[in-house]
Order: C-alpha cells, then sequence, then structure tokens
C-alpha cells in the first residue's frame, strides 16, 4: 500500500495521483502560498523575474485583462492568459492580483475611469440623465464586456467606479425635493432602458465574435440576407415594421429616440405631481 502524503503547504492529506508526479500542494493557493515564501527565503540579489520578462505592476495586469476582454470577452480572460501576453509566468501574476475574480473587478474599476463623469453640475435633471445616459452607451461601446458586471440587479455589488457613477446620475435631481424611493423609481426606469438596449449591441457584438466575423459593425446584413420575417406574407406588420425599422438597423438612432421617450415619461409624471423641473 502506498504511503499517504500531505501538503507541503498546509499539512492537508493528499488524495493519490493515480498518474503523472505526485502532488506536494493540495491546492493551487496553497502552492502559491508556499511560493511566495520561498521568494522571501531567497537572496536578496536573486532577480523576481527572468531578464526577458517585464517589470509587473498592478496597472500593467490590469491593462492586459482588458485587452484580452475587448478583444475576446471575457470567456477568452485567464490569469495564465494575461501571463503569456505579458511574457511573465502565471505565478508572477498572483503575487500582483490574487485571482481571476480579483482582477475583473479591478478591470470594472479601471474600464470605467477611462470615460470620466462630468466635472460640472447639469443645467437641468433632464441635461443630467442625458449625458449619463450616453456616458454609459459610450462605456459599452469601448467595453463591451462590462455590462454583464454593472447590469442593474437586486444583488447589491460594491464597487467605488459604480458607486460613484450611480452618485453623479442621482445628482442630477438635485433640487427637484424628490423623496429618495421616488428618485430610485426614476433611476431604475432610466437604467433599465439603457442596459437594456446596450444588451442588444453587447449580444452583437458577442454573436459576431462567434462567428469568426472580422468585418467591422456598421449594419446588419442586406435585406436579401435577411430573415424572411422581413419580407411581406405570414406576418404584414412585423414585417414592415421590420423593414421601416430595421432597414439598415441604425442602434444610435433607436437608442437616442427611445431616451427622449422616457426621459418625456419622467417629465411627465414630474408634472403630474406638481414638482416645478
Amino acid at each position: 500500500m502506498s504511503e499517504q502524503s500531505a501538503c507541503a503547504s498546509c499539512g492537508k492529506t493528499l488524495e493519490h495521483a493515480e498518474r503523472g508526479r505526485p502532488r506536494r500542494y493540495c491546492s493551487r493557493a496553497c502552492q502559491a502560498r508556499a511560493y511566495r515564501g520561498r521568494r522571501t527565503e531567497a537572496p536578496a540579489d536573486v532577480l523576481e523575474e527572468s531578464d526577458s520578462a517585464p517589470h509587473l505592476t498592478v496597472e500593467r495586469i490590469v491593462r492586459a485583462g482588458i485587452d484580452v476582454a475587448d478583444a475576446e470577452g471575457l470567456d477568452a480572460l485567464s490569469m495564465r492568459r494575461v501571463a503569456t501576453d505579458l511574457g511573465a509566468s502565471t505565478m508572477a501574476l498572483y503575487r500582483h492580483v490574487a485571482s481571476k475574480d480579483d482582477l475583473v473587478a479591478l478591470m470594472v474599476e479601471a474600464a470605467m475611469a477611462d470615460v470620466p463623469l462630468p466635472d460640472a453640475p447639469p443645467r437641468n435633471w433632464r441635461h443630467g440623465l442625458e449625458r449619463a445616459a450616453y456616458r454609459d452607451w459610450e462605456l459599452y461601446h469601448r467595453h463591451p464586456w462590462i455590462l454583464s458586471r454593472v447590469l442593474v440587479t437586486t444583488r447589491a455589488h460594491f464597487s467605488p467606479a459604480l458607486a460613484a457613477d450611480s452618485e453623479s446620475s442621482f445628482s442630477s435631481f438635485d433640487g427637484l425635493g424628490l423623496e429618495p424611493a421616488d428618485a430610485f423609481r426614476y433611476m431604475f426606469m432610466f437604467a433599465s432602458y439603457v442596459q437594456g438596449v446596450a444588451l442588444t449591441y453587447v449580444s452583437d457584438v458577442e454573436a459576431e465574435r462567434q462567428a469568426g466575423s472580422t468585418t467591422q459593425r456598421t449594419a446588419h446584413a442586406p435585406d436579401e440576407e435577411r430573415s424572411p420575417l422581413f419580407e411581406s406574407g405570414a406576418y404584414p406588420r412585423l414585417g414592415s415594421a421590420m423593414r421601416a425599422g430595421a432597414a439598415p438597423w441604425d442602434l444610435d438612432a433607436l437608442f437616442a429616440s427611445g431616451l427622449a421617450g422616457v426621459l418625456d415619461g419622467i417629465a411627465a409624471d414630474l408634472a403630474r405631481r406638481g414638482i416645478e423641473a
């Protein structure tokens, strides 16, 4: 009977490896902990990286992660992939960023900082919400992967950049004397619209990526390549509407039109309640 082995870091009993080299650690966390311990004990004149590897910083790692996610989506992101792109070992990354989840959180903060918040108060509530909407619209175009990380949700998740973005948007209602619950209701409707249209854009980007398309995204396929739903026949109402509204598909124009409708609805509700806006 083979002798049981224990994790070299925490002492936990290890399962016997059926093939390959015997395991020394029970998890990657223990392996990383042991590696850091060896580096601490190493002579001071031993280089942290090989001469050919770049000097790693959290900022460089985060930017490399954003480059991967922008080009290929979050599914392609891994610590190994980022390390490879930076010409470093995967373990070297773990000395700066603890996990992929932590990396993605840092990427969200950095990506949102790429689209700065306004430095002046809005002229009125409508102007404030309009510029917030177009700031987010630009953000989702720059970094489509970020939408899944900032979606409106009933599960509270804290992000300093996301909190600052929301605080700036809520400031649009300053001076109206709104109850907090009413401000939340308006903001929920507003954010749900912006992110809902953004989902259409992001899903198109992802579909083109998966299809391996290398053409620049300007419009959908020509009429002759469209679904039969665009043709008259079994679905005359749907067909005529799709031909009129999506030939070609101009998502920016549709976004602007829908946003105006949402803001008109808020304005009508404010007027109904006698709130001077």
